[in-house]
């Protein structure tokens, strides 16, 4: 085991951040094997942490070299978001199912919305599953600074573990909702009101990494202005409520005229997101490859505009907070 003998950390208001941040010099002893015998040799392991170079020195590696404290980040949202409630994960299944049943009362009982020819119930539950895991996702990853800011301050890692993290965390609530959707999808299959379970289950992943990374590249952009203006903060939840009007939730695709579908993808990719989703569940969709294309596109600017910028903030974040 090697023992600590001397620690130099570098003093001042950005000492994180400098140059010669914290330099860590560990002397210990190591084995190695010559013609069958061991011979003791004096090693120095020497550990410098430097800031970032220009806008797009971008060091993903660093970021899977902290990956166990990555799966600690997303263990301790998890335990956290529930503790000291009644019902615990409970709420996971109650929201959606409650939310559900509001909108099949009021958007397409009283309101007579249209649902495309599907039950109201499973048409709505669907699209809600994934939009809870976005609004989720957004809503954490634009208050990292903020919520992180006694860590930040203390200790060194990778800033993008936390965000990251988010997608983990909000994957368990994410499968959770997504079965209790299955459990809906077959219910009406035995009824006969839907085709039901098919292969296209099995694409389900492809959506979710989809709506994973346009979930981070919003969150690192809010998250990022939130660091230097407060009033991100308060527009982030605006913003969320605003968002599911806009996005087919409440109605289907198909309602959007076909000359603005690829617009839509373009400006909003969590529109063609939601209905590629519905596809699989029902087998049917107004989307096309144009739709598809455009949102990917959209999602990997503004998912690499994110990291960039996100970067590039973290380095001066602690004095503005």
């Amino acid at each position: 085991m090697h023992d600590a003998r001397r620690v130099r950390c570098a003093r001042g208001r950005r000492a994180a951040f400098t140059s010669i941040a914290c330099r860590q010099l560990v002397r210990g002893r190591i084995f190695a094997k010559n013609r069958g015998s061991s011979v003791l040799m004096n090693a120095q392991q020497t550990t410098i942490i430097t800031p970032r170079r220009g806008w797009f020195d971008l060091d993903f590696w660093h970021l899977w070299r902290y990956r166990d404290l990555l799966l600690l980040f997303a263990m301790r949202d998890i335990k956290v978001r529930y503790k000291q409630t009644l019902l615990g994960p409970a709420w996971l299944i109650l929201q959606p199912l409650a939310l559900t049943a509001a909108l099949t009362t009021v958007i397409s009982g009283i309101a007579g919305i249209s649902t495309g020819g599907h039950p109201a119930p499973i048409f709505y539950l669907t699209a809600l599953v994934l939009w809870s895991y976005f609004s989720q996702v957004v809503s954490t990853a634009s208050q990292v600074f903020i919520a992180n800011g006694h860590l930040f301050s203390k200790i060194y890692f990778p800033r993008l573990v936390v965000p990251v993290s988010s997608l983990l965390s909000n994957s368990v609530a994410l499968a959770i909702q997504l079965g209790v959707a299955l459990a809906f999808l077959l219910w009406y299959q035995l009824t006969g009101k839907v085709d039901g379970l098919s292969w296209r289950l099995a694409l389900f992943p492809l959506v979710i990494i989809q709506i994973a990374a346009f979930s981070l590249a919003v969150g690192l952009c809010l998250g990022a202005s939130t660091a230097k203006y407060r009033d991100t903060a308060h527009m982030t939840p605006f913003l969320i409520q605003i968002w599911l009007f806009v996005t087919p939730i409440i109605f289907p695709f198909s309602a959007i005229p076909e000359q603005y579908r690829t617009l839509t993808g373009f400006l909003n990719p969590l529109a063609v997101i939601i209905d590629e989703w519905r596809w699989c569940f029902f087998g049917t969709s107004a989307v096309g490859a144009p739709q598809i294309a455009a949102a990917l596109v959209t999602t990997s600017v503004v998912l690499f505009i994110g990291v960039v910028i996100f970067q590039r903030v973290e380095r001066t974040a602690m004095d503005m907070l």
